[in-house]
């Protein structure tokens, strides 16, 4: 089992003190995130903050502002209303949970498609050049563009109530950033590209077809990515 990094340890490998690149809550939320995908807390097992706290050297206000964002991912629920206990986190849960994304996104980009402002696709192509080019992109900056391209493509599919669920559901799928899994950059501002062309143009079925193509490689890089890390 691999050792849990200590909070001081982490920030001095990252070149700061506390608060210059990752902040004890950062480190908290990433630090549990990595023992719950590793599967090394297991589904159903109970969260304490104090000996959270003890295994990662730091006090009980980071960790339970870590809890309180695992919690709000569905990564951890509250059982009888107090009590944290781990959620399901195995493959076959977030393979349900990108299914449902591909149902509804496939059938907003169908219905999207040729009701998207273009003045408002131009500028999200312009905020993916812009992601491009930047050498050091940061999770946060990456999800912001991400969000604007399937954000607009289901606000302009025209039924709230599906905007809303794929938020949700999208929410619930943000751990897994390009610091996790960072080969999807490149290639996933690429295809968020010819989405919002094909969205542009008049052609639903092309739409349908690149977003479902688009989210099975999200899906498969989210799989590769917990086999691995249960494997080492």
């Amino acid at each position: 089992m691999a050792m849990i990094e200590s909070a001081e340890t982490a920030l001095l490998d990252r070149g700061g003190p506390v608060g210059a690149e990752i902040s004890l809550s950062d480190f908290a939320y990433t630090q549990i995130l990595d023992l719950l995908l590793s599967g090394r807390l297991t589904s159903g097992a109970v969260l304490q903050e104090r000996r959270l706290a003890e295994m990662l050297s730091i006090s009980r206000t980071p960790v339970r502002e870590a809890l309180g964002r695992l919690e709000s991912e569905s990564l951890v629920t509250r059982r009888h209303g107090r009590m944290l206990v781990v959620t399901d986190v195995s493959v076959e849960s977030y393979v349900n949970l990108l299914d449902m994304r591909r149902v509804l996104e496939m059938e907003c980009a169908a219905r999207a498609t040729g009701r998207l402002d273009p003045e408002e696709a131009r500028g999200i192509e312009a905020d993916i050049a812009e992601l491009t080019k930047v050498v050091d992109i940061t999770p946060a900056h990456h999800w912001a563009v991400d969000d604007l391209v399937h954000g607009a493509i289901a606000e302009a599919a025209g039924n709230p109530l599906i905007a809303n669920a794929i938020r949700d559901l999208r929410r619930r799928t943000h751990i897994f950033n390009t610091s996790r899994i960072p080969h999807r950059l490149l290639v996933g501002a690429s295809e968020h590209l010819d989405l919002l062309h094909a969205v542009m143009g008049n052609d639903p079925e092309h739409s349908r077809q690149l977003m479902g193509q688009h989210l099975n490689n999200v899906r498969d890089a989210i799989i590769d990515f917990i086999l691995g890390r249960r494997r080492s």
